[in-house]
């Protein structure tokens, strides 16, 4: 059964951002794959009710192949010519001088960091703000290398070395390489709160330790939720901490207040099973599974619990009703080990074969 990766509720509809990874040949592999790995991640860790907080794409100057660190070959998903309009813009370092150079990556990158509500250099991408004019007025950063370069090449800029990143509002530098990563943090902490941004570095096994001065400045809880929202995520605290049994009753009260939220229900289920509460975990379930908020992934975690209390047969039809609703994730039903009864089981092979 596996722990939620977010347990954000809310009463309105969720927005998921966009963010816009700028790839170009020669574009430096970590200054792109850094901050793309944070914000994939944090766009499970900040989903709100099943949607993404993130949207993450490439964006080159046409959709042909290009080369990274000379021997990563990646595809882009968009072009200039028809990329989706980004929240977020990221552009990593490398060989820079392709955007600057391209009249037309050039004018395409200018006008989309100039929109955007955040525009976000890694190492030498800050070249592409400065030429853009972005950084006249504003602190600015980029590889321990090249601050000499910027400076002349920005000189109404306040170009800064020693420096992890420099954030000014809608526009961030970062210094090069790995840098990129804690950039990309503190945008997701800025955004969507401390906790999903611990949770994504805890996630990606990464050692982030923000500034006291800006780490005071984060909101602890996602600053998108209502007060139900709020709740919920400090019942997914709770959960974090192994604390099932006051997990348990956060999420009964949620339930008490709306009998409707399936996601609630769910939780509560998960909660009450890791207390021992079987039964009391299969009649929660059993309400989850009847909404349709979520509902595969509710009959899956109910199958988990079915499969605990040696239900093999209401396991296993929970399990082909989660398939029938959509629920494909294969290593889910491989790998968990609640379901190490069931792997003999004709109608669990044919399930994996299904997926």
């Amino acid at each position: 059964m596996s722990a939620v990766l977010a347990v954000a509720l809310a009463a309105a509809a969720a927005q998921t951002r966009n963010v816009a990874i700028v790839v170009y040949p020669g574009v430096e592999l970590l200054d792109f794959a850094g901050p793309g790995e944070v914000f994939a991640a944090a766009a499970n860790a900040g989903a709100v009710r099943g949607v993404k907080a993130f949207r993450v794409y490439t964006v080159a100057r046409s959709k042909e192949p290009i080369v990274s660190q000379g021997f990563l070959k990646v595809t882009p998903d968009y072009s200039i010519a028809d990329a989706p309009r980004p929240d977020l813009l990221v552009i990593p370092g490398g060989s820079s001088g392709v955007v600057t150079r391209d009249e037309a990556f050039m004018a395409w990158a200018k006008k989309t960091a100039g929109e955007a509500e955040i525009a976000m250099s890694v190492c030498s991408g800050a070249f592409v703000l400065g030429k853009a004019g972005l950084l006249d007025g504003k602190s600015a950063t980029t590889w321990y290398g090249a601050i000499s370069r910027l400076r002349e090449e920005t000189p109404k800029a306040d170009v800064q070395e020693g420096r992890r990143f420099i954030d000014q509002g809608r526009i961030l530098t970062t210094a090069g390489v790995s840098a990129g990563i804690d950039g990309a943090l503190h945008v997701v902490a800025r955004l969507l709160g401390r906790a999903v941004a611990d949770r994504t570095a805890r996630y990606m096994e990464y050692h982030w330790t923000p500034e006291p001065y800006l780490a005071q400045k984060y909101p602890l809880l996602d600053p998108r939720l209502d007060a139900r929202g709020r709740a919920a995520q400090q019942a997914g605290f709770l959960e974090d901490e192994g604390n099932w049994q006051e997990a348990a009753k956060a999420w009964r009260a949620l339930v008490a207040q709306d009998a409707k939220d399936g996601f609630a229900w769910d939780r509560l289920a998960v909660a009450l099973a890791q207390s021992g509460d079987i039964a009391g975990a299969i009649d929660a379930g059993t309400h989850a599974a009847e909404i349709s908020d979520g509902r595969a992934g509710a009959l899956v975690n109910l199958a988990c619990i079915y499969a605990r209390a040696g239900r093999r047969d209401d396991a296993l039809h929970a399990l082909e009703l989660a398939v029938g609703e959509g629920f494909s994730a294969r290593w889910r039903l491989e790998n968990d080990r609640d379901f190490d009864s069931l792997r003999a089981e004709a109608r669990f092979q044919k399930l994996l074969a299904r997926l």
